[in-house]
């Protein structure tokens, strides 16, 4: 009994002394260009009773993964199995791979206010690759000037962050095989980040956007808030996702072919969405079984701008109310929706086509400027004008006019589907650079207008 009795002492007294002892240790790489992290001689200081720095007997590691002071363009760190440490900061051109065959953990608990010198993260400050099969349960942070690839030697598989993902201003992200699942955390971006074909970006919380996202083919998707900010960007081909409401209040555009925008919550556009030339871009609201919300969120919203330009279009699968104060501006191409309403102090101008019905609301106004096609039917409600100047508007469906006005300035309205008359204020008088009176074409109204009209109305009338 009394042996038991000292020997219970020895250890604990052994453990009191080991926790009087703990420490913050700083480890860095001296392991040359390639080699284990759980092997000591690649440390320094050396580490003992371990494999590589690992928080143990109270003792915590903050790691340094330096270029090493040679000839040497990069340093490769292969993990084989998992390890906890307090922070890692990676300088250079650092590859962070798996060496097993099962996916390993990196884990760096996270620091509460008030921070140590620095919060508990995976800083980048040069050129960092984090290979596939690895979960990292922390915050990364890439830091301003930095580029955080995933995926350059990646084999088709996924990197899990459960923490959250930050890219700060003049910091790169570039997303390049395989998917980046950032589980358990939210992007902040305020650089750049970049998402090549086959390859995805999915946060499980918020994204939220004052940087440039540009998407080449892949995804990009937020289970909670797309938030991109007044100073965002979102541009590319591919497919942005959002599972609650898609705030824009930057720039989203479709450029190099379609970008297909989906969101199981409401559109609201407050900056400018729109289409390069020749490009595509679709909204679509996704009706869920069972969301009971979904009736509410029937309709985009357009309080900013919305650019069709030529040979491509805008498309909501869903209706468009265009607000006081918004802006569509038709530059050639097409816009789309279920239906388009026009309210009050809204603008919608230009030339190209609409594929869809067109509700004018009380006092609003439609201005076109050239040659436009409406496949649709046309309401102009009462004390509300559609406008045409300077080209024929071509209305597929019917029109009808409830005490509103049809204003034509040197331009034609073509009513291929009928009209019905309430009591419509039609005025026409010529425009600035055309006039539908000038038949021959010389940029003049005179008697030789009349002489030609009279001359072919002659001549229709022998031969008929």
């Amino acid at each position: 009994m009394f042996k038991k009795t000292l020997l219970l002492a020895a250890v604990l007294s052994t453990l009191l002394a080991c926790n009087s002892q703990a420490k913050v240790i700083h480890s860095t790489w001296v392991g040359g260009p390639s080699g284990q992290w759980h092997e000591n001689d690649n440390w320094d200081p050396f580490v003992f009773m371990s494999d590589g720095p690992e928080n143990m007997f109270g003792d915590s590691y903050v790691v340094t993964i330096n270029k090493p002071p040679l000839n040497i363009d990069e340093v490769t760190v292969g993990l084989s199995r998992g390890t906890i440490i307090d922070r890692l900061d990676c300088y250079g051109k650092v590859n962070l791979e798996n060496w097993s065959d099962y996916y390993v953990w990196l884990t760096i608990p996270q620091s509460n206010p008030p921070y140590p010198p620095e919060p508990n993260c995976l800083a980048n400050h040069g050129d960092l690759n984090i290979d596939d099969r690895i979960n990292i349960t922390a915050d990364v942070r890439n830091l301003p000037g930095a580029t955080l690839v995933f995926g350059e030697h990646i084999k088709g598989e996924h990197i899990n962050i459960f923490g959250n993902l930050y890219n700060e201003a003049g910091a790169t992200i570039l997303c390049d095989a395989g998917e980046v699942l950032i589980r358990d955390g939210s992007l902040v971006n305020a650089g750049m980040v970049m998402i090549t074909p086959h390859s995805g970006l999915s946060v499980y919380k918020r994204l939220y956007n004052s940087g440039r996202i540009e998407i080449y083919g892949g995804e990009c998707s937020a289970d909670d808030i797309l938030d991109n900010d007044s100073v965002g960007t979102i541009e590319g081909f591919g497919v942005v996702y959002a599972g609650r409401p898609l705030i824009n209040k930057g720039r989203v555009y479709a450029s190099g072919g379609s970008l297909a925008v989906a969101t199981e919550g409401q559109v609201s556009n407050l900056g400018v969405i729109g289409n390069s030339p020749g490009a595509s871009l679709n909204i679509k609201i996704i009706d869920i079984p069972g969301n009971e919300t979904n009736y509410l969120l029937a309709d985009a919203n357009n309080l900013g701008k919305i650019e069709v330009n030529a040979g491509g279009s805008v498309v909501f699968d869903c209706n468009l109310v265009n607000d006081p104060n918004a802006l569509i501006n038709l530059l050639g191409g097409t816009v789309a929706a279920e239906k388009i309403t026009q309210k009050p102090g809204a603008t919608l101008q230009g030339f190209g086509g609409i594929t869809t019905d067109v509700l004018i609301s009380p006092d609003g106004i439609i201005k076109f400027t050239g040659p436009t096609n409406i496949v649709g039917d046309v309401n102009i409600s009462e004390g509300a004008t559609l406008e045409v100047s300077d080209g024929t508007t071509l209305i597929t469906g019917h029109c009808t006019c409830n005490e509103g006005t049809i204003h034509m300035i040197g331009g034609a309205i073509i009513l291929q589907g009928g009209f019905t008359n309430n009591n419509c204020r039609i005025v026409w008088e010529p425009g600035l650079y055309t006039n539908v009176a000038d038949f021959n074409l010389d940029g003049k109204v005179n008697l030789k207008d009349f002489a030609y009209f009279a001359d072919t109305w002659l001549w229709e009338s022998l031969v008929h």
